[in-house]
């Protein structure tokens, strides 16, 4: 049986029967940060570029019958692609690979080779690399300005159920710390809380947001987003524009997103083509998420202070 073809071609119908018709061409969302966690944008762009390579001929030899050749391809990909990957994915490379020299007469399941090593293919795929805290010397030039709760209101938990998932989230507004656990049980793996403004917001005066005094559960692993919601996305369902961000190092500094990385609105993980970048006039809403490949499990995510900067 064709299960990559097939797969492929149920995911499409049902994408198309259940998200509103947009004006926009939905694309898998492959786009990086240009800042770095262990590894970098060209590093990672080129190893999306094996892996897409690597896909489109191992599935081929699948669907025609030599399953055998498909999990060799994958295999010698990810042995190339790893030392140009993050640990954690070098890790669940190493994982199912093994050592290069390793006997690999051993393992002879073809079937579930590929298919495991398609898995991790798919989420390096849908990896962004965070935006995260710099070092650097105080700029005098920098403004801060703190969300407040009158303007924030209360937040709304959005959470996989949408979609059948079992991934629960809890924001503690005394500690600005959000917490809980993403399962991909049901096909989950999110959980968000968001903010919708009682009026939309104009920001224009502002650069981007920041984040101060950012800490979270397994820094070195885990990543979070960051999400806005402008008038445009309020036409599309599911619509937003997601930013990625982290703090690996565990930098004291105040992490700085600037609006012009906002520039790819997406639905539901799925870049919507040929749409406008963000738009800081008119802001209707702003969220945290946890969201798998990076996160699953229990998650914590907590900081200082959070708001514009000029």
């Amino acid at each position: 049986m064709k299960l990559h073809r097939v797969a492929a071609l149920l995911v499409t119908q049902a994408s198309e029967a259940f998200f509103h018709r947009s004006p926009f061409l939905r694309q898998r969302h492959y786009s990086t940060s240009p800042l770095k966690m262990n590894s970098t944008t060209s590093d990672l762009n080129q190893v999306k570029q094996r892996i897409i390579k690597a896909i489109s001929i191992g599935a081929t030899a699948y669907n025609s019958g030599d399953v055998q050749k498909c999990a060799t391809i994958y295999t010698e990909t990810a042995r190339e692609i790893s030392p140009l990957l993050p640990r954690v994915f070098q890790s669940k490379l190493q994982d199912e690979v093994g050592d290069d020299n390793c006997d690999r007469t051993m393992d002879t399941n073809y079937d579930a080779k590929a298919w495991a090593l398609r898995r991790i293919f798919d989420s390096i795929l849908d990896h962004q690399l965070p935006v995260v805290p710099q070092n650097y010397i105080g700029d005098k030039n920098i403004s801060f300005e703190p969300f407040t709760p009158a303007q924030l209101g209360q937040p709304i938990k959005v959470m996989d159920n949408v979609m059948g998932g079992i991934s629960n989230g809890t924001w503690d507004p005394d500690s600005n710390s959000f917490s809980g656990v993403t399962s991909l049980a049901n096909n989950g793996g999110f959980a968000s809380i968001r903010w919708r403004f009682a009026s939309t917001q104009n920001w224009s005066y502002a650069k981007g947001i920041y984040i101060k005094g950012l800490t979270h559960s397994t820094p070195e692993e885990h990543t979070f987003s960051i999400l806005l919601k402008d008038d445009m996305c309020e036409r599309i369902r599911f619509a937003n524009f997601k930013v990625v961000f982290a703090n690996p190092e565990k930098v004291d500094q105040p992490l700085l997103i600037p609006f012009s990385v906002f520039n790819q609105m997406e639905q539901m993980g799925s870049a919507l083509v040929g749409s406008p970048a963000f738009n800081p006039v008119a802001v209707t809403e702003i969220g945290l998420m946890a969201i798998k490949p990076t996160v699953v499990g229990d998650f914590w995510l907590g900081f200082s202070e959070w708001g514009l900067y000029t």
